[in-house]
């Protein structure tokens, strides 16, 4: 009892210093914001409040040290259709060593804009503009307790804008804690793509850094479904702003169709974000919608597969 109430004054601590200002950092243009996309399409459906619920392979963009919940080999893939022509490709994989030494995980991500034609100042057609970024990310998740565990991710990135093109490298790093049972409830804290790239041209733009807190409850209502809650805060510390908000939730009813549903407080997007899930043995489809007002829609469509049974006495 004594250490969940440790558990308890941690968070709330974290959660304070997350809404601290933190004006030690400036308020200049934050460069490659590419790698706080998040397209996994069952998180996006719930506003991607996943910090302390991180359940599953897409653990590896929220919080790396929930790939510890992983019990069986997985790989995972999805496409998002952005507004702008914008599309994203993902493809990550979980590897469960064993309860002792913990999960391994990888991803890649790509997010590209179809070429579209430029001119010069004589309206002639010139070329076309090259606009893609890549991420490559490696992860380790350890439990180091059987309330807590720890992860990391390791990120090396190439962005190419017209005929300029720029490198970098960034690191995560998170813990995930078990704060009850009856209901399971999480809370996970991350901090979020600590690195240093280089210029398209001259000028370096800081790293998108982020603070990460997030609470997560998993309420099982008879055989007819489980629900789970969750709420993430996000503090993007290489800017002067207030953090943001976002609410989220997941039925699973009868072990095969899933409703969600989640509401985003942010200073740019927000809104309402609304999806569904159907789970046939190892395979997990997902679908998430997102208007973006006046911009248009996002659709993502998720696919995971469960390659191997669980093995006994692993991961919990």
């Amino acid at each position: 009892m004594r250490d969940i109430k440790k558990v308890w004054v941690l968070f709330l601590l974290i959660c304070l210093s997350v809404f601290i200002p933190l004006h030690i950092y400036g308020t200049g243009t934050v460069g490659a914001d590419f790698l706080r996309m998040e397209p996994p399409a069952r998180t996006a459906s719930m506003s991607n409040v996943f910090a302390g619920i991180s359940d599953d392979v897409n653990s590896i963009i929220y919080n790396p040290a929930g790939l510890a919940c992983v019990t069986v080999t997985t790989a995972a893939f999805t496409h998002f259709s952005s507004f702008g022509d914008t599309n994203c490709e993902y493809l990550c994989g979980a590897f469960p060593v064993s309860k002792e030494l913990g999960t391994i995980g990888a991803g890649v991500m790509v997010d590209y804009t179809f070429d579209f034609p430029y001119y010069d100042e004589y309206g002639d057609q010139k070329g076309s503009v090259d606009n893609s970024d890549m991420v490559f990310t490696g992860t380790y998740a350890y439990p180091l307790y059987n309330w807590m565990s720890l992860g990391a991710n390791l990120k090396y990135f190439h962005s190419t804008l017209y005929k300029y093109s720029k490198n970098g490298f960034a690191a995560d790093a998170g813990v995930r804690v078990r704060l009850g049972k009856d209901p399971d409830t999480y809370a996970g804290f991350v901090v979020q793509n600590i690195g240093a790239q280089s210029a398209y041209i001259s000028d370096v733009d800081q790293m998108p850094v982020n603070l990460k807190a997030g609470m997560g409850m998993k309420v099982n209502m008879n055989s007819l479904a489980q629900v789970t809650l969750g709420i993430d805060i996000n503090r993007l510390i290489s800017k002067d702003e207030m953090p943001t908000l976002d609410i989220g939730a997941d039925a699973l009813i009868f072990d095969v169709l899933s409703v969600r549903a989640g509401y985003g407080f942010r200073h740019d997007t927000g809104g309402l974000t609304m999806g569904i899930g159907i789970t046939l043995d190892k395979v997990k489809f997902s679908y998430s919608y997102q208007p973006f007002d006046m911009l248009g829609t996002a659709h993502r469509i998720s696919l995971d597969v469960a390659l191997y049974e669980e093995k006994p006495g692993q991961n919990q």
